[in-house]
């Protein structure tokens, strides 16, 4: 069973990020089992072990199993289990000057609303799939380890994709382990209103840049949402700047989420992209249909709601634009039901869901011209029968896409690929969903192509 987790590590390896696998799986140690179709390992702590059988356990006991040809369960073993507790020591942060009245202990979710932290944004709630899979496995990372690994942490991804509920979730994993960090959770938007009311009046007032200055340079922690809203914005980014370079010597977390790759913002101070780009950058892709089914059943549960599962079947067909909108469909088929008093069918959310789709204006014409200039292809190639390596894998990330982004089907599809059969289509669409989970370069590429595709709408 050694040989097997050898083999099942060495396709993790090449599944995961370096800067999750290593400290995830570096320290973990493999043991002999009595029993013959158990993998047992020993981890350090644990938070460890939970984090892992979160995460990965499914894919260790599949992969294994597939080696095996039986099914191969994991058993995980923790070497301290004191280990991972509550820091006793706090983050240093500036001085405690309340007054004693007011030094009562407050809990978590007064702490987290006073840092800027929604309620219901953690771990618990972030339904996770292949689209957000590395993500919220990096996140967890930095909560676990804040300031030591992965910093900054950079989270891109198309509007309502989960961005700012994964940052949100870190923040309050990190408050739960240590309360007495002093934490920021700020929307871009505000952030330059901040640095706007340092020059109120039409002149600086140093009072106010002193102030500005302590607040951002004694933070354990800097999260900020949507710093895209920074173009165009020098001074707000000579400040930010200047904050980075306060915190990052000092190991202190900063947390960032956009919507597009660092490099691919415009208007920036290349020092800041510099930075952005310094520790880790990850993308949270487009739901896949089984996480939005999942997620709408999880979205109604929070609700009190029971979903009929091929009602959230019915909503996640429909809609395949963003968590936003999914959650709209779905309470547009709650109040429906509320309103009638009628128990949630199918027939009920056909109703509520009339004239809703998450395809916009997108079309299959469109993909097919946003991915022949990204990789600069003439898009007569989308219908020839030319099979250079280049052209023919442009075309079925196209495919792809059809499938993903347009309600048409397979047959639908590769007519309009120069009457290809409906296989063809098929086996394109596995092929780059296989190849989406396990590389991130084809991963980018993709978030690029869907990024170029929200200009049709």
């Amino acid at each position: 069973m050694r040989e097997v987790w050898k083999s099942v590590l060495a396709f993790l390896k090449n599944t995961i990020p370096e800067e999750v696998f290593v400290p995830w799986f570096g320290k973990v140690e493999f043991t002999e089992d009595s029993e013959p179709d158990i993998i047992n390992i020993s981890v350090p702590s644990v938070p460890h072990s939970k984090f892992i059988k979160a995460q990965y356990e499914k894919d260790i006991e599949e992969k294994a199993s597939e080696i095996c040809g039986r099914e191969i369960k994991l058993k995980i073993t923790v070497k301290d289990p004191n280990k991972g507790a509550m820091i006793s020591e706090p983050f240093p942060g500036p001085a405690n000057t309340l007054p004693e009245e007011e030094k009562a202990p407050k809990s978590i979710d007064e702490i987290a609303t006073k840092c800027g932290l929604h309620s219901g944004l953690t771990f618990d709630t972030f339904v996770i799939g292949n689209a957000n899979r590395v993500a919220r496995s990096s996140a967890m990372l930095v909560a676990e380890f804040p300031g030591e690994r992965c910093n900054p942490l950079f989270i891109y991804g198309g509007v309502g994709l989960g961005k700012t509920h994964l940052m949100h979730a870190v923040g309050r994993k990190i408050l739960e382990d240590n309360p007495n960090t002093n934490l920021l959770c700020i929307s871009a938007n505000r952030f330059i209103n901040e640095v706007v009311s340092l020059s109120a009046g039409g002149r600086y007032s140093d009072e106010k840049i002193q102030k500005f200055d302590n607040k951002y340079r004694n933070l354990d922690a800097l999260l900020i949402d949507d710093v895209q809203f920074l173009c165009k914005r020098g001074g707000t980014q000579q400040r930010l700047f200047n904050i980075f370079e306060a915190l990052l010597p000092k190991n202190k977390q900063i947390i960032l989420t956009c919507d597009t790759y660092a490099r691919q913002l415009s208007d920036f101070d290349e020092r800041l992209i510099s930075r952005f780009g310094a520790g880790l950058s990850v993308s949270i892709e487009p739901a896949e249909f089984e996480l939005r089914a999942a997620i709408l059943l999880q979205k109604a549960k929070q609700q009190g709601v029971k979903l009929p599962l091929e009602v959230a079947y019915l909503i996640a067909t429909r809609l395949n634009t963003n968590i936003r909108e999914l959650e709209g469909a779905l309470n547009s088929v709650i109040m429906r039901a509320e309103v009638f008093k009628k128990p949630i069918t199918e027939e009920l959310a056909k109703e509520a869901l009339q004239g809703i789709t998450g395809t916009g204006r997108i079309s299959i014409e469109n993909i097919q011209q946003s991915t022949a200039e990204h990789f600069s292809i003439k898009i007569a190639d989308m219908h020839s029968k030319r099979r250079v390596a280049n052209v023919a894998y442009a075309r079925q990330i196209a495919m792809y896409l059809a499938k993903e982004l347009t309600q048409k089907s397979l047959i639908e599809i590769g007519y309009a690929f120069g009457g290809r059969d409906h296989a063809t289509v098929l086996y394109a669409v596995k092929k780059i969903t296989k190849e989406r989970a396990q590389n991130q370069e084809l991963n980018h590429t993709l978030h690029l192509i869907e990024q170029d595709l929200k200009n049709w709408n």
